[in-house]
């Protein structure tokens, strides 16, 4: 039993898992990846990383036997509460104002502030209401009716008279069951504090007869923008006596809840020693629940589906409170993330019921299984929210006395410039976590979620740059002329800014050329003033927008269908974007199709005269040699070119480096890059790797134990957890 370490050890290092992943805009910043079996297995390499970089932690105001194990063998060593060197603080409850304002970048804690709108059974409730109010109750029906009393007494009261089933009651601000019970009248109810008095769901889904919820592992890295993950295992917890609905039986904890702190005080509680078996006693893991469902007939896919809507809902419905604090008192945006746990009821049409949202979900591994997939959760959500590894008595000094970073400081109205820098840092932020996210699976924001929840959300194109869409030609089209006639505008509000025209010319010269029909260019006289030559190139740029949206149109109606509209992103929700989107929204969705496609042919049509291409390259000599690796048909012109020449000619306060800097040289699109400084073509390709196809969409999802929680499962029996248990005992000596 004691010789598995050693046997670790003796692997080769080529099996042993990597500790590192790299990010930041040159991937130079060291990110510590966790491994699940560690907890039960001291690992020297897996702790070397920790010790190297002297990273700690500290526990605050609870008690964690998994996090400590976890933490302590990947190298962390723990700090006394008060200390502030630390890399993570886990606390048990929230976190005051002054603690939040001085916490480094490399600092994470495990709340965010205001959490208590979720997990406040009181403030959840109203929460949600408000989106009952707002959006209509059948968009938001994923709560029981519920009142708060003594305040809603009267509204209670008539409710109960329309309808005299069993009502259950809540403190509302209580965890493990304590203080629940069922009542059949109002006059069972004190009104002496605050109370939840919801109806109760008297058709619960049975397996074997036994009443059942399921708790949910739901992480949140950001509220701004909201970013949620879902655990791809879950617990499954059963009462210990059969239901039955009769009022006889309405004081029966064991009957009713289907908490674990309850039913295991219950003679009949049955518990499984062996981690192999997750369909056994009083605790199943959620997919041999989803398994069992599914062998009956039931429709697993859809109930899944069902529960994540109801995830979203349940953190939309408090994302304006938490965002808006974390904006006043958190001085860095990925200081906070938060593991919830989600209590859902499954009732007999297959419905999911929310309950309740915990706070600080418990890490007790009573029994193999929850130490399997608890150990396997934790792992995965401290690699997804990812330690630096920095040293925190090496820390900076702070900027100023608040320690408030640039996106608090920035006045009402901040630049440009500054919003694409946050942009860019939060969409590559978002891609690390994702490529880490092991066991996560992320559900909000995603194609399908996007779409159903974007009014909820400001930052419209921030998730259309987080979400995976896919083009078709029409509409990459439609992204170009919008682009255009942004440009267009621009044109005519700086018309008194000291540019150039020359560029602007040569793209209207070459981009009619390629015109199904002609197109009458003028240039502008050089006798003329520029704010004057401005206003006519602007003139003729939306007679060549007219005229492209013509041929636009022609090619909808020609096609029957339009290739591959069955795999791209709904056109109303596109139409939505189109309409939102800023200039560089546009560039970075037309600069991802045209490296997807190898071309950009598509954004001018079809018509090439090679005379009319040779006559404007004779009159742009500069052009002559430097012909793109993707051409646009003949005419050799690659969608850089345009939002090169566009770009230079105008520029935006926020330029983009790899697009502003850039002219198409004889290697093209991709040599382009060679030239461009590090955070240009890191920008380029966060976009491009966030642009992914929406192939990868959450259908994929089985809900089924993943191959490193089986791994686990290996190392995980009666008698590892009984040492495992032992070995906290040490640790905490």
């Amino acid at each position: 039993q004691t010789e598995m370490p050693a046997v670790r050890e003796q692997k080769d290092e080529s099996e042993k898992p990597p500790c590192i992943a790299w990010s930041g805009v040159s991937k130079r910043i060291p990110v510590l990846l966790f491994c699940a079996e560690a907890v039960v297995s001291k690992d020297v390499v897996i702790r070397s990383v920790g010790e190297k970089y002297n990273l700690a932690f500290k526990i605050v105001c609870t008690e964690s036997r998994l996090v400590r194990g976890m933490l302590v063998n990947h190298g962390f060593h723990e700090v006394h509460p008060n200390s502030n060197d630390f890399n993570l603080m886990w606390t048990g409850s929230h976190l005051k104002p002054y603690l939040l304002r001085s916490l480094q970048d490399f600092q994470k804690v495990n709340h965010f502030p205001r959490s208590y709108e979720l997990t406040r059974k009181d403030r959840l409730y109203k929460n949600i209401q408000r989106m009952q109010q707002t959006h209509g109750l059948q968009n938001f029906h994923i709560v029981p009716q519920t009142f708060v009393l003594p305040a809603e007494f009267q509204e209670f009261s008539s409710s109960f008279s329309k309808d005299k089933g069993a009502w259950i009651i809540k403190p509302v601000a209580s965890s493990r069951g304590r203080g629940i019970y069922l009542v059949s009248s109002p006059s069972q109810i004190p009104l002496d504090e605050n109370i939840l008095v919801s109806r109760y769901i008297s058709n619960p889904l049975l397996i074997d007869g036994f009443k059942f919820d399921v708790r949910l592992y739901v992480l949140v890295t950001s509220y701004d923008p909201l970013l949620i993950y879902l655990y791809e295992e879950g617990l499954a917890r059963f009462a210990t006596v059969k239901y039955d609905h009769a009022t006889a039986n309405i004081k029966n904890q064991f009957m009713h809840l289907t908490n674990y702190s309850v039913n295991k005080k219950s003679s009949d509680y049955v518990s499984c020693d062996d981690p192999e078996v997750e369909d056994y006693g009083n605790k199943w893991s959620m997919s041999a629940m989803l398994r069992y469902l599914r062998q009956e007939g039931k429709d697993t896919t859809l109930l899944m589906g069902q529960i994540e809507e109801l995830i979203i809902k349940a953190l939309l419905s408090a994302e304006i409170h938490i965002a808006t604090a974390c904006k006043m008192f958190v001085p860095h945006r990925c200081n906070c993330f938060e593991l919830y746990g989600f209590d859902v009821l499954i009732d007999s049409n297959l419905k999911p019921w929310l309950l309740e949202v915990n706070l600080s979900p418990s890490l007790a591994c009573d029994a193999p299984l929850d130490l399997k997939i608890k150990a396997s959760m934790i792992s995965d959500m401290f690699s997804l929210v990812g330690f630096v590894c920095q040293d925190p008595l090496l820390r900076q000094p702070r900027p100023d006395r608040a320690g408030i970073d640039s996106r608090m400081k920035n006045p009402p109205f901040p630049c440009v410039d500054t919003q694409d820098k946050q942009q860019m840092k939060v969409l590559r932020r978002a891609q690390e976590e994702y490529d880490r996210r092991g066991g996560f699976v992320r559900i909000f924001p995603t194609p399908d979620t996007w779409e159903l929840y974007s009014f909820f959300c400001s930052l419209i194109s921030w998730l259309f740059v987080l979400v995976p869409p896919s083009c078709s030609k029409v509409q990459a089209r439609m992204a170009f002329s919008s682009y255009l006639h942004r440009v267009q505008l621009r044109l005519l509000a700086e018309s008194r800014a000291n540019m150039g025209p020359e560029l602007v010319i040569r793209f209207l010269k070459r981009a009619s050329s390629n015109l199904r029909q002609d197109m009458c260019l003028e240039e502008p006289s050089r006798q003329l003033c520029l704010s004057d030559r401005q206003r006519i190139l602007s003139h003729q740029l939306g007679n060549f927008i007219q005229l492209y949206n013509q041929e636009t149109k022609q090619m909808v109606e020609s096609l029957d269908k339009i290739p591959d509209e069955d795999r791209c992103i709904n056109s109303n929700v596109f139409q939505e974007f189109i309409l939102e989107a800023s200039e560089n929204d546009l560039e970075e969705v037309l600069t991802f199709y045209t490296q997807k496609n190898k071309s950009a042919s598509v954004f001018l049509g079809t018509k090439c005269d090679s005379s009319r291409v040779e006559r404007n390259r004779e009159s742009d000599p500069l052009e002559t040699d430097n012909l793109p690796l993707h051409p646009m048909c003949a005419c050799g012109l690659s969608f850089s070119y345009f939002i090169s020449s566009l770009s230079l000619f105008c520029p935006t306060v926020s330029q983009k480096p790899s697009l502003s800097k850039s002219r198409p040289g004889s290697a093209g699109l991709l040599k382009e890059t060679d030239s461009l400084s590090a955070q240009a073509q890191s920008n380029q390709l966060a976009i491009v790797s966030a642009l992914r196809k929406l192939v990868e969409k959450q259908a994929a999802r089985q809900y089924s134990t993943s191959s490193h929680i089986s791994l686990l499962t290996q190392h995980v029996s009666h008698d590892l957890h009984i040492r495992y248990m032992f070995s906290f005992s040490n640790i905490t000596a």
